[in-house]
């Protein structure tokens, strides 16, 4: 139980601030944003790519050493400029950007100031997208264990916030929180079940970087004991991270699987990957990884009994990367001290001895059993090799003390074990032999556990391949069977044929001397009158395909010449806007010219498709609203959501659809987002039964005006839908709602295409 609880701290110490909540921009992304932000206005635009850039330096400098004052100062700018904008959605922006500076430095208090502030003014704007990362951000500024139920509580907020609009990413990353914490909380299986439901939201609905879900997984199994399952995950993570060059965390990756190599004791291949992580903690300056990967080296070349490796690495490392701070000098003289040590350098082993010693003295290891532990194992074996028993029993008895805090039972065992040493050198036999089967036991439980563990993998994998051959011949008995069964039936079919081939020769041959010559005459008149039928009948066909031929060439033409005559007509409208200044007359001549612009369409994608007579909806609705959103220049304020069926309707249906979006869009686009505010607006067309069909068109603006009567209001746009709807004899409705939201509901009557059109 100690020795889980030991893994579980180590594995959350290194899984803390493990994923960056905004992924880092591709490089043509932030070259694109600088220039914005050399050039652009200060308008809402440029509040967005302050913000986002200052995102992405966070993001890649996740995990290095580098001081993140660009990134804050660019927040700040942002939340600056919102405040003067009235810009309410840049200043919750700015503030979670804030937050996320603040939670890479590990700075709580001021990354809870601003993430409470951005969720405040979410709630107060009614905006649950934004609301639903400020819980996140506001549960990221927690972690200790003490304040794991309330964490909980803002995730599962988050997560059901998330959920309600629709933004798979937060709620994954809400849930993945949630199943760290359980695992920290040692609930182990349930987390591993939590994140594998994360990975099914996430492929569901196509998020990329799932390296950061595949490395709890790997880090759960592995502390599960489930080490080739932990191997698949780890190892998935670094696939997953190197496809989608996000390469923030990749170091990380690679001790994860180095540390399960470790655990199976495949040591050489647990090097390899070690260095690979500390190759990648020097790319992005990390020095708390560049000290914990060369520390794992060194420890694992001193067990293939390689310290002169060690040492090298060391002493490449000290010239590379001084050491900064306490803990790596301690690191530092921990290595060399166990280095010289195996090279029986003791006289060097006495200074570095020596500098432990000195650091032994600081505040870096009150209360740190895992350090303590270590370092004076170190110091009892350099004190044994050096044979100052007195002071190697001194220092391994403490040593003895920090190992059972932390549940380690094989450095237990292996305390106990230069303890033993220790006293059989001093001649005190009896704490001496009681050190040895203390060593013997944590020995004997350690080798019970490893057994079992292998021992059931291995009745795992005789099952597999049980199964498998079972499968197998199975499958094989399958196919024999198969082909005797084809076999029989190719005989029987061939007996049959040739009796029944056998029968019609001896009927043929009875009747030849008699119908011989009457048969070939008869047969002569006969192929004659068809050979003169079929001449006819090819001549007619080619003259009617031909006929059909030219109808549709000469309908597309029509189409054409409609859609051209269309075109003219727009662009004499538009000409006439050239010598207007009146703004309502204006607006009036564009909204004609979007209207012309809808029946366009129409005899455009008549003369363009295969048939002449049908309308692909789903590609007639999408060039409408893009043509609408781009003749108002709403395309960076309006977002705009497209649901519509793979639907094909008839010209007539089509065009006076076209014309009732066309009116609605425009009318949302005019009035439902005053003074540049941002919104979006939403269309669906879903076919309900075999001939009925409904159209909703829903903005989330201010609304209709009060008092306005829908149903007899004389203005242009909503009496041309209520009268397109009535030729639709449609059901129209206006629904209640935040923004405007309409509904149509119509049945189209089938029409069979005329003969020779395609389908």
């Amino acid at each position: 139980m100690k020795y889980l609880v030991l893994l579980l701290l180590l594995a959350a110490a290194t899984t803390s601030k493990a994923e960056p909540f905004y992924p880092a921009l591709a490089q043509h992304r932030i070259e694109t944003l600088r220039q914005k932000l050399r050039r652009g206005p200060a308008d809402t635009s440029r509040v967005n790519v302050l913000v986002a850039l200052s995102r992405d330096l966070v993001s890649r400098a996740y995990y290095s050493d580098n001081p993140a004052d660009t990134a804050v100062a660019y927040a700040r700018q942002a939340q600056a400029l919102s405040r003067q904008l009235g810009y309410v959605a840049g200043q919750i922006e700015s503030d979670y950007a804030l937050a996320f500076c603040f939670l890479r430095d590990t700075n709580g208090p001021k990354a809870r100031e601003a993430a409470a502030q951005g969720l405040a003014r979410s709630e107060q704007q009614s905006d649950t997208a934004r609301a639903a990362v400020g819980w996140y951000m506001l549960g990221e500024t927690y972690n200790t264990p003490a304040d794991s139920a309330r964490r909980l509580q803002y995730y599962t907020k988050a997560a059901s916030l998330a959920r309600a609009v629709r933004q798979p990413q937060v709620e994954g990353r809400s849930l993945k929180e949630m199943a760290d914490i359980h695992f920290q909380q040692g609930r182990l299986r349930l987390a591993r079940q939590e994140l594998q439901r994360v990975l099914s939201l996430y492929r569901r609905n196509g998020y990329p970087l799932l390296h950061y879900t595949y490395d709890l997984l790997g880090i759960t199994s592995d502390v599960l004991g489930d080490y080739p399952e932990a191997l698949r995950f780890t190892l998935a993570a670094v696939r997953s991270a190197t496809a989608t060059h996000d390469t923030v965390s990749l170091a990380t990756f690679y001790a994860r699987v180095a540390d399960v190599y470790a655990h199976l004791n495949q040591r050489r291949k647990a090097i390899d990957y070690y260095r690979l992580a500390l190759r990648n903690s020097e790319s992005i300056h990390s020095t708390f990884g560049i000290t914990e990967s060369t520390s794992a080296i060194v420890h694992n070349l001193i067990l293939v009994n390689e310290p002169g490796q060690a040492l090298a690495l060391l002493m490449r490392q000290r010239q590379a990367h001084p050491p900064q701070d306490d803990y790596s000098r301690l690191m530092l003289a921990d290595g060399l001290t166990q280095s010289y040590l195996g090279l029986k350098q003791y006289a060097q082993a006495r200074t570095s001895a020596a500098q432990l010693l000195r650091l032994l003295q600081t505040d870096l290891l009150r209360d740190n059993y895992h350090i303590q532990a270590r370092v004076y194992r170190t110091l009892g074996k350099y004190y044994l090799a050096t044979r100052d028993y007195t002071k190697a029993e001194a220092v391994l008895k403490k040593a003895v003390v920090a190992v059972e805090q932390v549940g380690n039972m094989p450095n237990l065992a292996n305390t106990n074990l230069l303890l033993y040493r220790a006293d059989s050198a001093q001649g005190h036999l009896l704490p001496a032999i009681a050190h040895y089967k203390r060593y013997k036991e944590l020995t004997d439980s350690i080798f019970t556990e490893r057994n079992s563990k292998q021992m059931a993998l291995t009745q795992v994998q005789f099952e597999t391949e049980k199964r498998e051959q079972r499968i197998a011949l199975l499958t094989k008995q399958t196919q024999v069977q198969q082909a005797n069964i084809a076999r029989q039936q190719t005989q029987r079919n061939a007996v049959l044929a040739s009796s029944g081939l056998l029968l019609l020769l001896l009927g043929l041959g009875y009747n030849r001397y008699r119908l011989k010559q009457r048969s070939n005459l008869l047969l002569e008149g006969q192929q004659r009158e068809i050979d003169h039928k079929n001449q006819a009948l090819e001549q007619v066909l080619a003259e009617k395909e031909g006929l059909l031929v030219e109808k549709e060439w000469m309908l597309k033409e029509i189409h054409h010449r409609v859609k051209n005559n269309l075109q003219i007509v727009n662009e004499l409208l538009a000409s006439q806007t050239d010598y207007l200044r009146d703004e309502h007359t204006l607006a009036i001549i564009r909204e004609s010219q979007n209207r012309i612009q809808a029946m366009a369409l129409i005899h455009q994608k008549l003369y363009q498709a295969q048939n002449i007579a049908r309308v692909n909806m789903q590609e007639y609705i999408r060039e409408i609203v893009e043509h609408l959103v781009a003749s108002f220049d709403c395309e960076e304020l309006v977002q705009t959501c497209l649901d519509v069926a793979a639907i094909e309707l008839d010209v007539t249906v089509a065009t006076p659809l076209g014309l009732i979006i066309n009116e609605a869009v425009t009318n949302s686009l005019k009035y439902a987002f005053p003074d540049g505010q941002e919104g979006s607006i939403a269309i669906s067309l879903t076919q309900t039964a075999t001939n009925d069909y409904e159209l909703r068109l829903a903005d989330d603006g201010v609304g209709l005006p009060p008092g306005l009567k829908v149903n007899s209001s004389r203005t242009l746009g909503l009496t041309m839908i209520r009268g397109l709807s009535e030729q639709l004899n449609g059901t129209l409705s206006f629904e209640p709602g935040p923004g405007v939201r309409i509904c149509l509901r119509f049945e189209v009557e089938p029409k069979a295409a005329p003969p020779g059109w395609a389908a």
